[in-house]
């Protein structure tokens, strides 16, 4: 099928599959100009009349369609996930979604989710901390010993993550999930996001591990450096050497 615009597909996809919904929120890329010939459409429906909550993709009027379904005693707990682990993706599609059907009930749902947006993450607990200093670091010396070309691909991605999230973290900042993760950093700190990027790009074209180890290191000084002796989850008593 020809794809149609998004909001005419929105309204549409709505009208057809959740005809009795009582709020219909268009969120993502599409809604934010950051959309692609890949992009697909973010709906979150509000819908008491069927099986809910659930997520389904779908695909309609030539577009893939990722449909949240939640129910007025369901969403909060969703957005309690969100918050708990800082990636608030639900919370965000609400507040800076578009509606499609039940604006006063959409408003509602978009003010609560902007004044938990606005509250910020819970603070990181002093483990917290500790476990992404000591995660950070065991990936850095993986990478500074690996010469295989493979295996430090896939080490850079996970150290370019951690580095991410602490950078976001530590700044009192939401996560984000895949390039949601990128956004985020550039919009909290454009400068320490360009200077990861070119970091990443050091290695990944010319091999050269040195900026990420010094942006590692630059990163985690503030916070004590890198945690590796001493580091611990949980308590082992008993348990040591004289």
């Amino acid at each position: 099928m020809k794809k149609i615009s998004y909001m005419e597909a929105a309204e549409r996809f709505v009208a057809n599959q959740f005809p009795s919904c009582e709020a219909a929120i268009l969120a993502g890329s599409v809604v934010q100009g950051g959309a692609t010939e890949t992009s697909d459409l973010d709906i979150v429906i509000l819908d008491e009349s069927g099986p809910g909550p659930f997520r389904r993709t779908y695909k309609a009027f030539g577009w893939v369609i990722e449909a949240f379904v939640l129910t007025k005693e369901t969403y909060r707990y969703f957005f309690d996930q969100g918050i708990e682990c800082a990636i608030p993706s639900l919370l965000r599609m609400c507040a800076e979604g578009v509606p499609i059907r039940g604006h006063e009930t959409v408003l509602s749902l978009a003010e609560e989710a902007r004044r938990d947006l606005l509250a910020g993450p819970p603070a990181w607990s002093r483990q917290e901390l500790d476990q992404a200093r000591y995660e950070i670091g065991e990936a850095l010396h993986d990478l500074l010993g690996t010469d295989h070309r493979g295996e430090g691909l896939f080490i850079a991605a996970k150290l370019a993550e951690g580095l991410a999230a602490f950078a976001l973290r530590t700044g009192g900042q939401w996560l984000g999930d895949g390039k949601w993760m990128y956004r985020s950093l550039e919009r909290f700190n454009p400068d320490l996001g360009k200077e990861l990027l070119e970091a990443l790009n050091a290695y990944y074209k010319l091999d050269r591990k040195e900026p990420l180890a010094v942006h590692a290191l630059s990163l985690l000084e503030p916070y004590g450096g890198i945690l590796t002796e001493g580091y611990s989850e949980g308590e082992m008593e008993g348990f040591g050497i004289e």
